[in-house]
């Protein structure tokens, strides 16, 4: 499929992922719940941005996800680090399912989960989020020559879906988005992972820090969303690998 073909692809399969009536459910549900989207995403930005990439040799693509429990609180990290690893399957999500299912008590599926991610799931990672019952997935910049996985799914009649969505007035998703376009016209045949090497890119993920820091909630009940999100991202460091991955473990599952 040449690149024209995907991104016309993608343009069909977003409109099918994402209806009029999505979009007027989206309007109306300006509550708690989006608010809690839009803190989960300014940290998972900042999470990545912590162990930021500037060359391609590094760990691995600026790319990573935080886990969210059924009780709003923010469990689990992961990046990308296909890299360092020299494995093709370690983005963000795989590392962090495979390594939040081993923690004690979780077991073999994460319903009741939701995934924040700083980029909208691939093929692999999509699959694995449905085979592990997530119950949602919301991601930051679209990827419209790679993503709209779950449409995909859909199409096939797949038996085992999740919700997506993304936080269409986040600053930083249309700031990514507006500049991986400009990025793609000036360098033909590049890929939205070479983009997120960039120094716009960092800037971007760089300012949900302080977006964080000044956030404002309008809904009382997220005052504790808040405060336990900029806890968490207190622990947030370097990457880590295998069983060290184990120490991010919540001590409540």
């Amino acid at each position: 499929m040449s690149l024209m073909d995907r991104r016309t692809f993608g343009t069909l399969m977003g409109a099918l992922a994402f209806s009029p009536a999505a979009l007027a459910q989206e309007a109306r549900g300006a509550t708690a719940g989006s608010e809690r989207d839009t803190i989960f995403s300014l940290a998972v930005l900042d999470m990545v941005y912590r162990d930021w990439q500037s060359a391609p040799n590094g760990r691995g693509h600026n790319i990573g996800s935080v886990l969210v429990d059924k009780d709003n609180r923010p469990v689990f990290w992961a990046r990308n680090c296909v890299t360092v690893t020299n494995n093709a399957t370690q983005h963000g999500e795989v590392r962090l399912i495979q390594a939040f299912l081993s923690c004690p008590g979780v077991g073999k599926y994460m319903t009741g989960y939701t995934i924040y991610t700083t980029l909208e799931p691939c093929a692999m990672c999509t699959g694995m989020i449905a085979m592990t019952q997530v119950d949602r997935v919301v991601f930051v910049q679209a990827d419209p020559e790679f993503g709209h996985a779950l449409a995909g799914l859909k199409h096939v009649h797949f038996p085992r879906l999740f919700q997506q969505a993304t936080v269409r007035p986040l600053p930083q998703k249309q700031e990514l988005e507006q500049g991986w376009a400009a990025y793609r016209d000036a360098n033909k045949g590049s890929a939205i992972t070479d983009y997120l090497l960039s120094a716009n890119a960092k800037t971007i993920y760089g300012s949900a820090s302080g977006d964080l820091d000044r956030f404002k909630v309008r809904n009382r009940e997220n005052e504790a969303v808040l405060a336990a999100t900029q806890d968490f991202l207190k622990g947030v460091g370097a990457e880590t690998f295998g069983v060290k991955m184990q120490d991010r473990c919540p001590a409540k599952i």
